[in-house]
């Protein structure tokens, strides 16, 4: 439920026709009383309305009564999700003007990742610059967000297939393949489903992408890795936790191979941010789901670039890696694990040597001749009380030598 509005899937018309009566008479019970009923089958919506057709070909699933463009668009037709982009131009180009514009974009799936992160990364360059919220921008700016609107406009002609399992009675597998990938710009990733048909068909769907900022603070690209990795991980247990059809094996890919070398890792030996990272990423996932993909074989790439290229929707983003198609013998060879190094936590070793002979006391002797020296710790007498002190207190010693505080570099 959304609102007043009911979303729901079948895998017959019966089926969904039996689940749409049912919601139907319940809320008409409460005298909440559905309007109308949209459906990719022409059957369902006679069975529901009689001869009532819906005429328009794309309904936003999502819409707030004033034809407002800012739910996602489905084409009931051929079954897609797609974008729908309107008066993208802004005459102003102020900080605050850009920004309601890239607001406008309504995509809570993350399909257009390529296109907002870009604007996101901009917007927040102009922020740097010092461009207050109601000033305009400089004309290189301008160009820029110029050029960026027209490709926008360009989202209206793609398409993502809405099924996530089509024919489901005749899969015999089914995995999830998630990609993540980092930049100084930003970090993302992008979930697929891989079918598998008993005629041996492979189907490729995509489910869902996410992605984020980089953070003002530089942190070291692998760090960066690390939190793709990390929202790879939370991004693939939402969806587990949302589609009923059984996952049978998980895959997630890194381009990073310090990434994969962490996470095979202890988590504790590391420094506090890849500690937990670390943790949290072994509590979700398993070490031998990780798997390397070369760069340019990550899909999840796409969104983490900051400058507008040649290849404004890229064809992987959309239909996934090649070798997804092909058998597991035919993907990516994975790399041997290794030892990471980068990160360790900072120790200190102390190194004590126990006495091989006791101590001999017999040449110990303290009389009128050389109590001074006792008193001024000189001579001799600085060693028997440095020994003294070692057997009566060597518990004490030891701990302060352990727990000394580090030198400063």
């Amino acid at each position: 439920m959304y609102v007043d509005d009911y979303l729901g899937s079948a895998r017959s018309v019966d089926e969904g026709l039996k689940e749409a009566f049912l919601v139907r008479k319940t809320l008409a019970d409460a005298d909440l009383h559905f309007q109308d009923w949209i459906s990719n089958s022409e059957e369902f919506v006679r069975g529901m309305q009689g001869e009532k057709r819906t005429n328009s070909p794309d309904v936003p699933l999502i819409d707030d009564g004033n034809k407002k463009v800012l739910g996602v668009v489905w084409t009931t037709r051929d079954d897609t999700l797609g974008f729908r982009v309107d008066n993208m131009r802004d005459e102003e180009n102020t900080r605050v003007s850009l920004t309601s514009k890239v607001a406008t974009v309504f995509d809570p799936l993350g399909l257009a990742a390529p296109l907002i992160v870009k604007a996101k990364v901009r917007l927040r360059e102009l922020g740097v610059k010092g461009l207050r919220w109601s000033d305009p921008a400089d004309e290189t700016d301008r160009v820029w967000w110029e050029s960026w609107f027209a490709i926008m406009r360009e989202l209206i002609h793609v398409s993502i297939e809405r099924c996530l399992f089509p024919e489901e009675t005749g899969i015999v597998n089914s995995q999830l393949h998630v990609f993540g990938d980092a930049s100084e710009m930003a970090y993302a990733t992008i979930v697929y489903i891989r079918n598998t048909y008993s005629s041996v068909q492979v189907i490729i769907r995509l489910v869902k992408a996410s992605s984020k900022l980089a953070p003002k603070k530089t942190l070291s690209v692998p760090k960066l890795e690390l939190n793709a990795a990390l929202l790879s991980s939370r991004v693939a247990a939402a969806i587990q936790g949302c589609i009923t059809h059984p996952v049978h094996q998980r895959f997630f890919w890194t381009d990073s191979s310090t990434v994969r070398n962490w996470i095979r890792a202890t988590a504790s030996f590391y420094q506090i941010f890849v500690s937990n990272r670390i943790g949290e990423i072994q509590t979700l996932t398993e070490t031998g789901e990780w798997r390397f993909v070369p760069g340019r074989l990550n899909p999840a790439d796409a969104a983490t670039r900051s400058a507008i290229g040649e290849e404004v929707w890229p064809k992987i983003w959309q239909d996934g890696p090649e070798f997804l198609l092909k058998p597991e013998s035919d993907w990516p060879t994975d790399l041997p694990w290794l030892d990471a190094t980068a990160e360790l936590k900072h120790t200190k070793q102390y190194h004590i040597q126990a006495a091989t002979d006791p101590f001999d006391w017999s040449e110990f002797c303290l009389n009128e001749t050389n109590i001074s020296s006792f008193l001024k710790l000189d001579g001799p007498a600085l060693k028997f009380v440095k020994q003294c002190q070692m057997e009566a207190f060597s518990d004490d010693i030891y701990r302060e030598k352990l727990y000394a505080p580090l030198p400063i570099c």
